[in-house]
């Protein structure tokens, strides 16, 4: 069976996010060949497929009442979303993409009034041949009252396995690759 394909998550396989294992999934209980890894925000599943994911139906069934009546499950979490991003962007990021783990909550990017494509976790390596995503990263560390000395030593340290760890995206309109950071 052919996995899905995600805009705003290209590769899950590549990214982590999923792993090709044969299992049954706890959603829709059959036997598929591609499990998620990544977080779920809501009732933790045995296993999850892609196809459940893409569907909406892991979103819905996942659900809990902790998140409230009516509340579908969550695979990343919707912060500093743009005003010029409509929902169902967002819903669809949120609820029909799989997510990715990060040392802390990990965050999705978004430009050009949409979803960004995660790409995977990056490190200073990574980085280096998209000048616009250490130029983000930069920024963000100027934001935060970071030297440039400091930034300069934080964007060495960066490591795709290790921490602290960088997230590439890419815009799906403009081309421009984005980046955030996180470290434990």
């Amino acid at each position: 069976m052919t996995e899905p394909v995600f805009r705003y998550h290209p590769d899950p396989v590549a990214t982590g996010s999923a792993v090709r294992t044969d299992h049954v999934c706890g959603v829709c209980g059959y036997q598929r060949h591609v499990r998620y890894e990544g977080p779920v925000y809501g009732k933790q599943p045995g296993g999850l497929c892609l196809l459940c994911i893409h569907s909406g139906q892991a979103a819905a069934t996942l659900g809990t009442a902790a998140l409230e009546a009516g509340m579908n499950a969550q695979f990343s979490d919707a912060v500093d979303v743009p005003d010029d991003v409509p929902f169902d962007v967002v819903e669809e990021v949120t609820q029909r993409t799989p997510g990715f783990h990060g040392w802390q909550q990990p965050s999705w990017l978004y430009h050009c009034g949409d979803g960004a494509a995660f790409l995977g976790p990056a490190g200073y390596s990574e980085l280096e041949a998209h000048a616009d995503a250490l130029d983000m990263v930069r920024e963000k560390c100027r934001q935060l009252g970071w030297s440039p000395q400091d930034t300069d030593v934080l964007l060495h340290q960066l490591d795709r396995a290790g921490e602290p760890t960088a997230y590439l995206f890419q815009c799906l309109h403009c081309g421009a690759y984005l980046a955030s950071w996180d470290i434990g």
